[in-house]
């Protein structure tokens, strides 16, 4: 197997394509499920409820990031296993660590709230960690099951039904904490999550694939830096990959905390803040389907960076008193700027890089970024929110504080990102333009029933 060249796999037929196609969404609907009991804004109130500190809830959310180096051991099972069980294996582990949480409130009780706190950090690390060895199969899988002409349709489909079934997901949780926000209603939550996401490590089994992302799992490590770091659209693309993921985390899951802590509303009053950010990420995947492919992905990653500028200004001039509107169109592009990132990072990605580099490239892409982004969210994020606390007294103006010196972080990573090349897509301008025409809507609407 080793012998053969990649060029004796180019890719599935078109028949398995569609099959992968179809059951790489069922495995996106189930393990979205998962993911809204497990994580996010969940892990973030639960990690609350059970004593953690602004230090401490920064530092959990940032093991999404800070385990990612762990994806050269997933490189490794590709190599060995292929793409599809590598996944498939590590989210029936990342499942399991996830169960241990519902053990926290046991060892608060009878050990000390620290023993209580020690275990869930070490299970959302755990959690997170195996996480990071399936991930780094994601890309690959996703390349074999698409072609050119319909990945970007695919990946904003994908993120699609991210954002329906979280929705779901999420609307479901808020009406049963608005019946109890008990400790033991968290437990069956993370329960549920559990559940689905063991089904959802059943169906990546079966998704098709071909030699190919073994054969690039094979490639030395050094060979898959080298190929990454020495082409300047390629390193443009760390560079600018690393900038997103530290904005996102600084902003993203801070704004959760800010609603929560700074203005102390409600578990279930927070969630409704989390399901119009995925209402944002709904309205900017069904936008991606009908004009990614065609305008192509760097004008759409640079406008929805901008974006997340724009709300670090929001929170910057927030009222001190609870007023639902103003968080709400915060998180609405939260939600937007959040989705429309991550489907225009994966469509560039796939678009420069060939098969033979892919699992390679994607991991170290993956591990950097990733590193960059802990780094971010768990020492200037959280730490500024700690050294904020012991100068301002009071809850809002700690987090107004936070979100003005993130907005100066912000500019020069904004700048990293709109370095990133031209891949023959559209100007920005000219992007902007079908935004506010009606005629250009409706004809991108009628090109796409045609397709």
């Amino acid at each position: 197997m080793a012998q053969l060249a990649y060029s004796d796999f180019k890719s599935l037929p078109t028949r398995l394509q569609n099959i992968g196609r179809n059951r790489y969404l069922w495995f996106t609907r189930f393990n979205t499920i998962s993911f809204g009991c497990l994580a996010d804004s969940i892990l973030i109130l639960y990690a609350i409820k059970n004593g953690a500190d602004d230090l401490l809830v920064g530092i959990i959310v940032s093991f999404l990031y800070f385990t990612m180096p762990l994806m050269i051991i997933g490189k490794e099972l590709i190599a060995k296993i292929g793409a599809a069980r590598t996944y498939g294996y590590s989210w029936l582990m990342r499942n399991l660590s996830a169960a241990i949480m519902v053990l926290t409130p046991f060892a608060t009780v009878n050990f000390s709230r620290v023993a209580g706190l020690a275990l869930l950090t070490l299970s959302t690390f755990s959690f997170f960690a195996f996480r990071s060895v399936g991930f780094t199969a994601n890309t690959p899988l996703l390349g074999e099951v698409t072609a050119a002409n319909n990945r970007g349709n695919f990946i904003s489909k994908v993120w699609l039904n991210f954002n329906l079934f979280c929705l779901l997901t999420l609307t479901a949780l808020m009406f049963v904490l608005k019946s109890s926000e008990s400790i033991t209603v968290f437990q069956g939550i993370i329960i549920v999550g559990v559940s689905a996401g063991l089904l959802s490590s059943l169906i990546l089994f079966k998704i098709p694939e071909t030699p190919n992302p073994r054969l690039s799992g094979q490639v030395p490590l050094k060979k898959s830096f080298s190929l990454l770091w020495n082409n300047n659209r390629s390193r443009k693309l760390i560079y600018g990959w690393s900038a997103a993921s530290a904005c996102i985390m600084l902003i993203i899951p801070f704004s959760m905390v800010a609603i929560k802590n700074g203005y102390g509303i409600s578990d279930h009053n927070a969630l409704m803040f989390a399901i119009i950010q995925l209402i944002g990420g709904i309205v900017v995947s069904l936008m991606n389907v009908l004009i990614l492919d065609r305008v192509g992905p760097r004008p759409m990653l640079i406008i929805y960076s901008f974006g997340l500028i724009i709300n670090c200004l929001l929170w910057l001039v927030s009222p001190t008193e609870y007023v639902f509107w103003y968080p709400a169109v915060i998180f609405l592009i939260n939600g937007i700027c959040t989705a429309g990132i991550h489907t225009t990072l994966s469509h560039y990605f796939l678009t420069i890089t060939s098969n033979s580099e892919r699992v390679g490239s994607n991991m170290f892409l993956s591990i950097i970024s990733g590193v960059v982004a802990g780094a971010a969210g768990a020492f200037i994020g959280g730490g500024l929110l700690k050294i904020s606390r012991n100068f301002i007294v009071a809850d809002m103006s700690v987090y107004r504080g936070y979100f003005g010196l993130i907005f100066i972080f912000s500019i020069p990573l904004f700048l990293v990102i709109k370095q990133i090349e031209r891949i023959g897509d559209w100007k920005i301008r000219d992007v902007l333009g079908i935004f506010i025409s009606f005629r250009d809507i409706r004809a991108l609407f009628t090109l796409h029933r045609l397709e």
